[in-house]
């Protein structure tokens, strides 16, 4: 094949080592030029829904190509695979990442949100909050805690699927720029996509009755392209987010409560852990911020220090 004849296209998917690319108004089917592509550090998958890629068509196999290059990416949505032991890229290129969670089926976990806003905003994403299934009863304190994010500034809405309410002013949101779908499994984001654009037509999983959590459908990250300008990355359900490329002093910038308190911390830089004169730990006590948000920052930190690979460290 002439690498002078490639041409630039999209990421739509990727299956073993074949990945569906939009180039040129067609579908290509892709393998990767050579062993593997050039990457400034090790990952899970070197390609993700989202990337712009140069691609070298196949003259003798149309519909077939090889991957020369990726392009230069703006966003990455990443978590770290346990299994693999590696970053694994969810999406590229992408604006928004919503964290889409329910009242009870399955449970609300504050905590999976604390994590994919410090996993977009050290990306490059904006965070947004979905709480679906919202006409099941909400408790109190699920309630409470939506109305805390909200109040720190973050986009917190809700709709259901299965009537349709709020699935038009979600759309709205997020018409005319790429958003990642993120959320444990059985919270509803491949019934939500079906209620965005029916014609989709996606198999829907069970909620398993016995650990009220859902059964996985969706195997892989794939970017649907809907009609009315809608672009979705739908991503497998995950029961853990695992943080990937975010240092341990990093992670108090993505707790932005944290922010007019830390300035005053006695320490520079102060962890806000066991340092004295903590300024943040201080406010904790005040009740100036939630004590939950400030043990899910603990537990991330913890985490990080005790994972954080060296060649992660050396390459930061």
């Amino acid at each position: 094949m002439d690498s002078s004849s490639s041409i630039e296209g999209e990421v739509l998917f990727g299956i073993s080592t074949i990945y569906t690319v939009q180039a040129g108004g067609t579908r290509l089917q892709c393998r990767i030029k050579g062993k593997k592509l050039k990457e400034p550090s090790r990952s899970y998958n070197p390609i993700a829904p989202g990337d712009r890629v140069q691609v070298i068509p196949d003259p003798q196999n149309p519909g077939a190509g090889m991957i020369a290059s990726v392009l230069p990416r703006t966003t990455r949505l990443v978590r770290w695979n346990k299994k693999g032991r590696a970053p694994q890229m969810l999406a590229a290129n992408a604006d928004i990442a919503v964290c889409v969670t329910t009242s009870d089926a399955p449970p609300f976990r504050p905590r999976f949100i604390d994590r994919l806003i410090v996993a977009a905003e050290a990306g490059g994403l904006t965070p947004m909050v979905l709480l679906n299934k919202c006409d099941l009863p909400c408790p109190q304190e699920v309630a409470e805690r939506l109305e805390h994010y909200g109040r720190m500034g973050y986009a917190v809405l809700r709709c259901s699927s299965r009537t349709g309410h709020g699935v038009s002013a979600f759309a709205d949101r997020v018409r005319g720029r790429t958003a990642v779908l993120v959320g444990q499994s059985g919270v509803g984001k491949t019934s939500l996509l079906n209620a965005l654009a029916p014609g989709l037509d996606l198999r829907v999983g069970e909620l398993s009755q016995k650990h009220n959590r859902g059964n996985h459908t969706t195997n892989f990250s794939m970017l649907l392209q809907a009609p009315a300008s809608l672009r979705i990355v739908d991503t497998p359900g995950v029961r853990e987010l695992e943080l990937a490329y975010v240092l341990p002093d990093e992670v108090g910038f993505h707790f932005r409560e944290f922010t007019e308190h830390a300035r005053s911390c006695a320490y520079q830089p102060c962890l806000h852990d066991d340092e004295p004169g903590c300024a943040v730990a201080a406010a904790v006590e005040r009740g100036e911020i939630h004590p939950d948000r400030y043990e899910s920052y603990l537990r991330i930190l913890q985490e990080l220090r005790e994972t954080t690979p060296m060649w992660q460290r050396e390459e930061r």
